[in-house]
């Protein structure tokens, strides 16, 4: 009898707990050894997702292809990046005919649950067809989008996840954070373990104060002080965002919900900060690595997954959902590429070089136009663009009509491989769709006429 309980257990499919957490470069997470600037900020700790990478995966060059929320997370859910799924930026909608992760799972006998932290990912977007819930029901509006703290995101979901009609069924649970985002608000409990106790600017959270600073900063006027604070401030949010995160880890892990299961915790993008002033506190704009460069924690509970792994191979958010499937026991359907074999137990090929061990070129655009927007072909084809592959990188900036140019990887520059790059990412601009036309999100609209800019 032993033996037929064991296998059953072992047949049933493990619950899928995704975690996104928006705006969040790869080296806010101490994990990632390299603190985010200002790099002296020596208080700033993420226990709770360092603990789970040290036990788990962690995936050193993992990055995203679009620095704007809606288009990001239609990559992460379909496997496919801008260029096929059409999401330009926030507020163009994903087609109802792209197939999903949260459609797939539904099909195969998945509860889907999805809580989201902000109204970017409102319904209306479409990324919720396929979950049973899909609360995008948020109380508070800062600056010009409806939003909930960490803290209120954990309730909610917990909420639903106690409501559940059949807990017998597996769970996939989606879960965001937007806390990160800017302008910066954390606790003080948080704020006061970073921040210089001596700091008398008025730099603040403060949503017309934040954009003043940020203005500034651009504009060269702001001052070292400024920069320091306003980065301990974003560090702050990341922390209190790890706290909320292990809240929720541990809730879930007293109802049953990890006694068999995958948790893969991932950004959605990073954030510029003080490295660049030209684009400083944002993203969207550029492409630059604290804009692209993501974590990506995977931890397997009952799962044959590897532990205590760091994964130095690139790869794309592009291969992430058909992964998942994988990793659930299912056939990759979504996408084109998974990085399975970096997951599974065992040795794995972790060796990047090009053109003899070449990995899967991972291809990114910026998504925010600072000049105007090509209106007869593609909306994003004139902005910031970029290819990694095999560790070498290329970066292009066609609205300034600046010839392509390494990326910022410190290698030597090598003429053939800029031409093979070059050429790489040329293809990649041929595959692209033409204008799409977009509307204002409802939710940003309701916002907007809060506030009295709209009518």
């Amino acid at each position: 009898m032993w033996p037929l309980l064991l296998v059953a257990a072992w047949a049933a499919k493990p619950n899928l707990v995704l975690i996104s957490m928006d705006t969040t470069r790869a080296d806010a997470l101490t994990c990632y050894q390299q603190p985010a600037q200002p790099a002296h900020h020596g208080h700033h700790r993420t226990p709770r997702l360092d603990a789970l990478a040290a036990s788990g995966i962690r995936f050193e060059r993992f990055f995203a292809t679009a620095p704007s929320t809606l288009s990001s997370h239609a990559t992460m859910l379909s496997g496919v990046d801008q260029h096929t799924h059409a999401v330009v930026r926030n507020g163009f909608p994903l087609s109802p005919e792209l197939p999903t992760l949260p459609k797939r799972l539904h099909q195969a006998g998945y509860d889907t649950i999805a809580v989201l932290g902000a109204a970017a990912l409102e319904s209306a977007m479409g990324l919720g067809r396929g979950f049973r819930v899909y609360d995008d029901d948020l109380s508070s509006l800062r600056g010009i989008m409806y939003q909930d703290p960490a803290d209120v995101v954990v309730e909610r979901t917990l909420r639903h996840v106690d409501a559940r009609p059949d807990d017998s069924a597996p769970l996939f649970l989606m879960v965001h954070f937007y806390d990160p985002h800017a302008p910066y608000a954390p606790p003080k409990r948080h704020l006061e373990r970073v921040v210089d106790p001596d700091y008398t600017g008025r730099v603040s959270g403060n949503e017309r104060v934040f954009a003043i600073f940020s203005r500034h900063a651009r504009q060269g006027l702001a001052t070292n002080a400024d920069l320091e604070h306003a980065s301990a401030m974003y560090l702050a949010e990341v922390a209190f965002m790890d706290e909320q995160i292990g809240r929720l880890l541990d809730a879930l892990s007293e109802r049953g919900v990890l006694d068999h299961a995958l948790v893969v915790v991932v950004a959605d993008h990073g954030e510029t900060l003080s490295d660049d002033l030209a684009y400083a506190y944002s993203h969207g704009s550029n492409v630059s690595y604290e804009a692209m460069w993501v974590p990506l924690i995977v931890r397997g509970f009952g799962l044959p997954l590897a532990e205590s792994a760091v994964v130095k191979r690139q790869a794309s958010m592009t291969g992430l959902a058909p992964t998942i499937e994988r990793a659930l026991g299912l056939d990759a359907t979504l996408g084109t590429t998974d990085f399975y074999d970096l997951w599974r137990a065992g040795p794995v090929d972790d060796v990047d070089g090009w053109p003899s061990r070449p990995t899967h070129p991972v291809f990114m655009e910026a998504t925010r136009p600072r000049h105007a927007e090509v209106d007869d072909d593609w909306n994003n084809l004139r902005m910031p663009r970029a290819v990694l592959a095999g560790g070498w990188g290329a970066h292009a900036e066609p609205f300034l009509d600046r010839p392509l140019a390494f990326y910022e990887l410190g290698l030597v520059p090598h003429e053939k491989m800029l031409e093979t790059l070059g050429a790489l990412l040329q293809r990649w601009d041929v595959q692209s769709p033409g204008y799409v036309e977009g509307d204002m999100a409802p939710a940003t609209r309701e916002a907007l006429e809060a506030l009295g800019y709209l009518e």
